[in-house]
């Protein structure tokens, strides 16, 4: 199972959250939060108290541990719920989102497997200036071929594909029982991912093996400045 992440909502403690000027003011306070989230990052990551795991911005320890170190992020954890209060609650236990860059916490961890997977990252443009502001020049003719999409439909969008190879762990933990669950896809490289390892905790790594990524629905680019490729949205 895959894990994206809590939406954002503007606190209840924000006067009128959905007037222009509540959206401006819980910006200011997230962009707060945000500053505050990166100085104490700077001192408190990586963990002084956890063992890393390879080259990787993974570190484990037992339970005690763990929680001693979540604890000491306890306040912004809390501040950030308040922009994100779905965060880790049912039915979903979605994460809090990857820019935020609060370690990402998982307890009762038997197994990590750790891949490499051939991905897209992808955006949709309804102009061709907001298009080259986010990725880059382009030839004239590809310029004109992209702008001769919009000119004549509407409805048209471009959309922008840049390859990457991105990085996984499926994290597999025990209930209370014992059971195994079903494995938890989590990226973790922004945020770094802290693992409550039981006894015989295993780690297999597949990075030397990147998976292949699924069949592309898109092809014959519009238009390829060697870093984002663009078509019309289907």
């Amino acid at each position: 199972m895959s894990r994206r992440s809590a939406p954002f909502v503007a606190p209840d403690y924000i006067d009128d959250p959905t007037s222009k000027d509540g959206k401006k003011h819980a910006k200011v306070l997230l962009s707060t939060l945000q500053e505050d989230i990166a100085n104490f990052r700077h001192e408190q990551f990586p963990p002084d108290i956890l063992r890393q795991i390879r080259d990787m911005p993974i570190y484990e320890g037992n339970l005690a541990e763990v929680q001693a170190y979540q604890q000491r992020w306890q306040n912004l954890l809390e501040r950030a719920k308040d922009f994100y209060p779905a965060a880790n609650m049912p039915p979903d236990y979605l994460p809090l989102p990857a820019s935020l860059e609060i370690p990402q916490f998982i307890y009762h961890v038997q197994r990590l497997h750790l891949t490499k997977t051939r991905a897209k990252e992808s955006k949709s443009f309804g102009s061709v200036g907001a298009l080259t502001d986010k990725c880059g020049d382009y030839t004239d003719d590809e310029v004109a071929r992209m702008t001769a999409v919009l000119d004549n439909d509407d409805d048209a969008r471009l959309v922008a594909h840049r390859e990457f190879i991105d990085l996984r762990a499926y994290v597999f933990c025990r209930d209370s029982k014992g059971e195994m669950l079903e494995p938890e896809r989590v990226r973790f490289y922004r945020t770094g991912l802290i693992v409550h390892a039981l006894p015989d905790f295993k780690i297999v790594d597949s990075r030397q093996t990147p998976r292949k990524r699924r069949n592309d629905a898109y092809n014959n680019p519009l238009a390829d400045n060697g870093v984002w490729k663009i078509y019309r949205k289907k």
